[in-house]
């Protein structure tokens, strides 16, 4: 007797459909991975070779631009001036609110021009205890908003009222101000005539 083709089982034939589409799609994964790499490849060489020769090209474009704006990238980090830097913080308590208030004053004693100045305060209790700190930009090479206040000219003071650092307080509480300065750029202009 002849008997015809045995037929699958339906157990068989899903774990026969679910391992197909299984294959198919890692081999689509790994397909749209490779095209990926090499778009990206052949990206980021461009992006190299755009660094390089905009790179390459900035000291011309300083030289070009306006004085005014050739102005502000002539400057240099000048860790040692801060000795001719006066820097005072201290708290006003407002009488009425409660809350106190961080106010800094900054003298620049020497001949050049400050064109950046970051300066770390901490706000400190009677036991010298930190219980507030921030970083507070004091200089910036040009002068927009409250934000950006400008450069600090030689002889000149400069007088901040800190908005970070309020506090409320209770009772007799005092504080202190710690500072260091964080950033300190010196234009060359001054330093070079």
């Amino acid at each position: 007797m002849m008997t015809g083709p045995s037929r699958m089982s339906p157990m068989t034939a899903l774990f026969l459909g679910l391992f197909g589409v299984g294959a198919v799609g890692i081999a689509s994964g790994t397909g749209v991975v490779l095209y990926g790499m090499r778009i990206l490849n052949s990206n980021a060489t461009m992006l190299v070779g755009l660094a390089d020769t905009t790179i390459a090209g900035l000291p011309d474009l300083i030289e070009k631009l306006p004085p005014a704006l050739a102005d502000l990238l002539d400057d240099r980090r000048a860790p040692e001036y801060v000795e001719n830097l006066d820097v005072k913080v201290v708290f006003l308590t407002d009488e009425k609110s409660g809350r106190v208030r961080p106010v800094m004053t900054v003298t620049n004693n020497g001949a050049s021009v400050v064109t950046m100045l970051a300066i770390r305060v901490a706000a400190l209790n009677q036991d010298d205890v930190p219980l507030q700190e921030w970083t507070e930009l004091v200089a910036t090479p040009i002068a927009l908003d409250d934000e950006l206040r400008g450069p600090i000219f030689p002889g000149n003071t400069r007088h901040v009222v800190l908005r970070r650092g309020r506090m409320s307080v209770s009772g007799d509480a005092s504080f202190t101000g710690a500072v260091e300065v964080s950033e300190l750029r010196i234009g060359l202009s001054e330093e070079q005539s």
